[in-house]
């Protein structure tokens, strides 16, 4: 059975929240509230906003931001050939 759009979603937000509680709770917390306050958004919509995740991610964590983006790759690897995860994770990648 071939996986909807909306269970990659989930997917990467499950991948993206974990990789924040893996930075701490705090953190978590404060990567939700940018979202919503700049973009109207929380960690479930970053299928479809990776640039304004990925912005937000490097402007609070820096160095930190690679980090981050390994739990990611970590969690959805079984999935990373699928074109719209591979996607997301090109532009969370550049």
């Amino acid at each position: 059975m071939s996986e909807s759009y909306d269970e990659y979603r989930e997917l990467v937000a499950v991948a993206v929240e974990h990789a924040l509680l893996v930075m701490g709770k705090l953190e978590f917390h404060k990567i939700q509230s940018v979202l919503h306050e700049r973009y109207g958004i929380t960690t479930a919509n970053s299928l479809d906003n990776p640039e304004y995740l990925k912005n937000i991610l490097r402007d609070y964590f820096g160095n930190s931001y690679q980090d981050i983006l390994d739990t990611i790759y970590q969690v959805i690897d079984d999935k990373k050939d699928v074109k719209v995860i591979k996607d997301f994770l090109y532009v969370m990648g550049t």
